[in-house]
């Protein structure tokens, strides 16, 4: 959620102009800053006392040049930095969707298929940090925010490069106790695997809603993590397997993040066989995979990211522009297309009877795939000249909950006369595609609704 600045904020970082508060931490403040060409960054500011330490300078510029290495679609890209400002500063790639916590807060733990498509894309996370040297450091369910296409692990403000290890040393523990590794919370030198035990802990808090290792002071949370068990009670069957072998003391005997990876894709495979042997006994979900369960866009049927599905648009209409529509970019970073008919694939037109004259009356819907979504447009006539916004909601095997969008503040929706678009994350072309299943109305300004319809979204190449 985007929070409005306040009158200590400041207004301008580097190039960045700050148009609202992300949040904040440990280290500083995180704003959403846009830059002269409008694309939207996450930029986090240093707090002044840290600022002020010439040792946590010295550390900071280490660790954003680690950072700055880290690539692969998991991860929140370092865009820009100044280390030697008067207040240091980082800038990512601005992410739209809420965190972990805050999903399982508002809506509970993740259903199986979600728990192992979490997984595999942060797996894929750390395996690609790692691959340059570089240990995350505090992997907990804030840092994971959840994009349309898949879970985004952030803040690297204090991870560490592990050839600058020794920066990690003296006694010295940095990290958020709850998701702390054993070695991490004694305080010695950490690697890799510190953050794949923080992985299982972040996967047993999505599985039950609960800290592994409980709440309380930090020093009895610390002990607990180095000699306790961990709560593992309501973990699905499925998972648990992964998640024990995350959480061994011993980070010689944890498996590496490519290593969890391969277990995660056989879990997939194994509930993708027994679902298609039971069907009638799979999980209701507004998506359904067309390939393989390893699609990390899963994780979005119960975390209520779910209601995020309106927020990459793929059209643009400049006085109703979404935030990634300024910038030019969809959140994914492909070019937002601006009604070139190159760029659509027109499915069926399909006219429609409707209700009673005077109450809108929907005549026909149009699908077309742009980039990786589905874009449906909705025509309607309106006698009375009342029309007020569209509803819909998931049928069938969907789980999308219902939303009432009111034309005057459509979001990522584009309004015209007598017509509506809105898209819908379907992984075209991605190799994790889906189909979904909607059913639409138009209503108007006393509240009554025109017949609705059911509207089918799949990738058509």
């Amino acid at each position: 959620m985007v929070g409005v600045l306040q009158s200590s904020d400041p207004r301008v970082i580097g190039p960045y102009q700050l148009v609202g508060r992300l949040g904040s931490g440990g280290m500083g403040r995180v704003f959403l800053g846009m830059s002269a060409a409008g694309r939207p960054v996450a930029v986090k500011i240093i707090h002044a006392g840290l600022a002020a330490d010439p040792e946590f300078r010295a550390r900071f510029s280490i660790e954003v040049a680690a950072a700055r290495k880290v690539s692969g679609l998991f991860t929140a890209l370092v865009v820009d930095a100044d280390v030697d400002a008067p207040v240091p500063w980082l800038a990512t790639a601005y992410v739209s969707g809420p965190s972990l916590s805050e999903a399982v807060r508002d809506r509970g733990p993740l259903s199986v298929s979600s728990l192992l498509a979490l997984a595999a894309g942060l797996a894929k996370s750390l395996t690609a940090i790692h691959a340059v040297g570089v240990v995350h450091g505090d992997l907990k369910p804030s840092n994971v925010l959840l994009a349309l296409d898949g879970p985004r692990v952030i803040d690297f403000g204090i991870s560490q490069a592990a050839e600058a290890a020794p920066l990690a040393r003296g006694g010295l523990v940095v990290g958020t106790p709850s998701f702390m590794s054993p070695e991490q919370a004694a305080g010695h030198a950490v690697g890799p695997l510190s953050d794949v035990f923080s992985l299982g802990a972040v996967l047993a808090f999505a599985a039950t809603g609960r800290r592994p290792f409980g709440a309380g002071q930090p020093a009895a949370v610390l002990e607990r993590v180095v000699r306790g068990t961990p709560d593992l009670q309501g973990v699905p069957a499925e998972v648990l397997p992964l998640i024990e072998r995350c959480l061994v003391k011993d980070p010689a005997r944890r498996p590496a993040a490519a290593g969890l990876l391969a277990g995660v894709t056989a879990a997939q495979a194994a509930l993708d066989r027994a679902a298609g042997q039971a069907p009638q006994a799979a999980p209701r979900r507004w998506w359904r995979p067309l390939v393989t369960a390893s699609a990390v866009t899963g994780i979005l049927a119960a975390t209520g990211a779910a209601g995020y599905g309106l927020n990459a648009v793929t059209g643009h209409r400049p006085q109703q522009r979404s935030l990634a529509q300024a910038a030019g970019r969809s959140q994914t970073g492909d070019r937002i297309g601006t009604g070139d008919a190159r760029s659509v694939r027109p499915a069926a037109l399909h006219a429609t009877a409707g209700p009673a004259p005077k109450t809108p009356k929907i005549t026909g819907t149009y699908t077309y795939q742009q980039g990786e979504t589905v874009v449906f447009e909705i025509y309607f006539s309106d006698p009375g000249g009342d029309a007020a916004g569209i509803g819909l909601v998931g049928v069938d095997e969907s789980d999308l909950p219902q939303r009432i969008i009111p034309f005057s503040r459509p979001g990522a929706g584009i309004v015209e006369a007598n017509s509506v678009s809105y898209p819908l994350y379907q992984g075209c072309g991605s190799g994790l595609e889906y189909t979904n299943s909607v059913r639409a109305w138009i209503y108007d300004k006393a509240g009554a609704r025109s017949k609705p319809v059911v509207i089918h979204l799949a990738c058509t190449s």
